[in-house]
């Protein structure tokens, strides 16, 4: 004992300087692993935003598909000005998917944005009443092609959902 005592009066700053580097290690190590999970998180939380867009834009598609299925029941009906009130609302849906959908949808974005644009002209054609029925012909076929292109997209979202949850 007396040996041991003797050692640590001798070389105590030693023993210290050792502790210290072990408490540095230690401290790097877990700055490290904090880093690390730190990371995981981002990613984890990016992961999770991007799955929360893509539930909040395939509803928005369902809507919009729904409400064409509204607005082609109404030019069916001869209701123009019951249909027209309907196209705000769609160039609306149509105009917050396109803001949603990512990057690698360009040219389904680009295709949203006609479909909008496409949207006002059939409001304009409703608006005021009696509509040809070549036109109305034209403006279902027309909804029709636009009730597709979301088709596509919601398809093309769902299956990047479910991919990701593999």
């Amino acid at each position: 004992m007396a040996n041991v005592i003797e050692f640590l009066q001798n070389n105590w700053g030693d023993l210290f300087s050792a502790l210290g580097f072990a408490a540095s290690a230690l401290g790097l190590m877990a700055a490290a692993w904090a880093a690390l999970n730190a990371r995981s998180a981002k990613r984890a939380a990016i992961e999770a935003r991007d799955r929360i867009g893509r539930t909040l834009t395939v509803a928005d598609v369902q809507r919009a598909i729904s409400l064409i299925e509204r607005i082609k029941e109404r030019h069916a009906e001869n209701r123009w000005d019951a249909a027209a009130d309907r196209y705000p609302d769609l160039r609306e849906l149509l105009y917050n998917i396109e803001a949603r959908l990512p990057d690698e949808y360009g040219e389904m974005r680009a295709g949203l944005l006609r479909a909008a644009t496409l949207a006002l002209e059939l409001e304009n054609q409703a608006i005021g009443g009696a509509m040809s029925s070549e036109n109305a012909i034209e403006s279902i076929r027309s909804l029709n092609k636009i009730q597709d292109l979301l088709q596509r997209i919601a398809s093309g979202l769902l299956w990047e959902r479910r991919r990701g949850d593999d």
